[in-house]
Parts: structure tokens; sequence; C-alpha cells
């Protein structure tokens, strides 16, 4: 929209002409600083809209675009104020409570929410799933892991096919070694939890090689499609130029204070540098940490993709010529599975974060020593094994 329709919008709203309906297009088209002023504008012109509440919520979304957290919280205080049972508006401010560090307060909000849902109608599930959903990822975060449980088990009942929830009930009564980790639901079979195991929690539930070897398989196939990878940034084929450097990429959430962390710091302090160009791809939480600093100052090349899709790390990777690249996540928290099945280096590694085979086509090797992968277990790996003394 040009200035010109904006400032015939902001008077036709002044002159009390201008319906909702027709706002929300107004808006839409509009850069986010603009759409925010004209809201606020409608705002304060229709105070006995019955729908007010729908246009603090898009002013705060827009709010939260351009940076004012604040500014958006408190609209959404007025959507909700406004509208008690008005899901999306909760939702987001728990968030915002979130952003800010606020855990309490973010699920005393969700929980809220929840109390308040009207009936039961197919939003509102979704809306409710989302809630608990919520609830139980913080209070899992913080610990609060029976807490957690009962919130997932609620969710379950709501969602049963919902493979995410499946996988965080279960990972929940793991980590409080609860037995059996897989109990019996009211929607939920045995047979269905187990069928939705997360690899890393098969590695807790079994040691039967082929049982791991099928779960991982199958979660690639469900998290990383075939028809989902894109073609453009594959590199298998590359040819390594041998008149430069050895680029090798390492791709971790964990290059901070976590127990990767500290097995890593002094590994980039000591890699050969005479022969190789180290890359550093961070994909985990926000971190200014002792052991971050000391990583970023050891690599040749700190890459933070954390807030970008698998598509566009994909490329940064490609651009940056990568011969090597290492999954120091494997299946585990804030992993990149979607980078790697784009193939943006020709050899591609499984290593330290994960032992466990990954069961995909895209990870080429692992590195292990004798402890961790018997010669007899080599059948049950997708990667083919490289042995090192000590793989730590």
């Amino acid at each position: 929209m040009s200035n010109t329709n904006f400032l015939a919008a902001i008077q036709k709203i002044t002159a009390g002409g201008l319906p909702l309906d027709e706002l929300l297009v107004a808006a839409s088209g509009l850069e986010p600083d603009n759409a925010r002023q004209l809201y606020q504008v409608w705002i304060s012109f229709n105070k006995e809209h019955p729908l007010l509440f729908i246009a603090h919520f898009n002013c705060s979304t827009l709010l939260q675009q351009v940076g004012d957290e604040q500014g958006g919280e408190a609209e959404l205080k007025a959507a909700l104020a406004l509208k008690p049972d008005f899901a999306p508006a909760c939702i987001n401010l728990g968030s915002a409570y979130e952003r800010r560090g606020m855990a309490k307060e973010a699920v005393d909000q969700w929980r809220d929410g929840v109390e308040k849902m009207s009936a039961v109608s197919g939003d509102a599930i979704s809306y409710k799933t989302t809630l608990l959903k919520q609830i139980s990822r913080v209070l899992a975060d913080n610990q609060a892991l029976a807490a957690a449980e009962v919130a997932l088990n609620q969710c379950l009942d709501l969602a049963p096919d919902a493979r995410d929830v499946s996988e965080q009930f279960v990972a929940a009564r793991l980590s409080q070694c609860k037995w059996p980790m897989t109990p019996e639901n009211s929607k939920v079979s045995r047979r269905q939890l187990l069928s939705r195991l997360h690899p890393l929690s098969v590695c807790a539930y079994t040691d039967d090689p082929l049982f791991q070897l099928a779960a991982s398989d199958k979660y690639v196939r469900i998290m990383a499609p075939i028809e989902d990878r894109t073609t453009r940034f594959d590199r298998r084929s590359a040819p390594i130029e041998t008149n430069r450097k050895l680029r090798i990429g390492y791709v971790s959430s964990d290059l901070r204070h976590h127990a990767v962390g500290y097995l890593m710091v002094n590994f980039f302090e000591e890699h050969d540098r005479k022969d190789f160009e180290v890359f550093a791809y961070y994909t985990g939480i926000k971190a200014d940490d002792p052991i971050q600093t000391r990583i970023k100052a050891s690599v040749d090349h700190w890459r933070d993709i954390r807030g970008i899709t698998d598509d566009e790390a994909a490329a940064r990777i490609a651009e940056d010529g990568i011969d090597i690249l290492v999954d120091v996540n494997g299946h585990t928290r804030d992993a990149r599975l979607g980078v790697f099945a784009r193939r943006p280096a020709p050899i591609q590694v499984n290593w330290l974060g994960y032992p466990g085979t990954m069961g995909s086509s895209f990870h080429h090797y692992i590195v292990a020593d004798d402890w961790t992968i018997p010669d007899y277990a080599e059948a049950w790996y997708s990667e083919k094994v490289l042995r090192v003394p000590c793989y730590q």
C-alpha cells in the first residue's frame, strides 16, 4: 500500500468509517511500523467495538516485529482484558514472558488459558493442545518433570496421534526413571507409544541394535522426507580442492556450557590449523559463557545458524565450500537433521554427541572406538565406522 493509501485509511478511521475487515486488509499491505500505527489509530477510535480484542492482538504482533516487546505485551493484556478466553493472546503472552526469562509467569499464563477454555471445538482442541505443550516444555526445561508429565498426559488425551507429544511424554518418564517408560494411556496404547519413540529414548529403552536402527531409520524418514530435500545445495559429488586447506565444519547446539562444549573446547584449541580450515555452525540456545568464548576464539569461522531455515543453513555451508561436515548433535536436542539431508558437503560424519546410528543415507561415517561400537555391532549402523583409539 502506498503512503497515499495509508493516509487515506487513517482519514477514513478518523471519520469513523473503516470497518474491521477493511482494517485487516489495509494493514496487511503495509510495512510493520505503518501497520502498527494504523491499528493504534483504529483502536483509539473504536473503544466500544465488539471485536476490539482482535485489533489489540494484531497490533501486539506488529509491535513485537519492530522490537517493542513491552508494547506488545501491553496489547496482549488489553486483548485478554476484553476476551479472557482468547487463546491466541494467552499463548503469545506466555511466550513473551518466556523470552524475558519469566518461566513461572509463562506457565501460570498458559495454565490460566487452559482453565478459561470454552467448549471443546476443533479450534479449542488445537489451542488447548498448544497450551499444554508449552506448559510441559517449560516445566521440563526447568526440571519440574512430574508436572510436565501430567500436562503431557492431558495432551495425549486431546491429541493421541501427536508424535511429538508421545516422544516428550516418554522422555519425561525416562528422566524420572519411571518404569515402564511406555505405560498405557486412556487414548494411546503402549504399542503406539513404542512406535513413536525418539531414537534417543530408544537407546535408553533397549540395547537391541536392530530396534535402534529401525527407530532411527523411521525417524529420519518422517523428519527429513525425500520430497522435502531440495537439491539446490547438494554437493555430494563436489570435488575436494587440493590447492587449499581442507575445510571442516562442525554443526552443534552444544558449543557452550554443556558436556559436549567441555569435551570440545580443547579439541578446537588443538585443531591442526596448518592443513585444516575450521568452521563452527552453532544451532543452540543463546549463550555467552566462557566455554563458548574460547571456542569462538579457536575456530577460523563461527556461524550462528539458530534462526535460519534448513535451506538457508545448507546454502551457507555450501557457499563456505565445506569438504567434511560433522554432525556433533546426531539425534539430540536442537539438531539440524534437515540441513544434513540437503547434502551441503561431499562427506558428512556423525561424531561425539550421539554414538548411536543416525539411520540415514546422508551420514556417511561415524567416528567411534572399540568400546563405543564393538566389531560385531557394525552391521547395525547405517554409517561406515571410522575407528580411533578413543572417540572422545
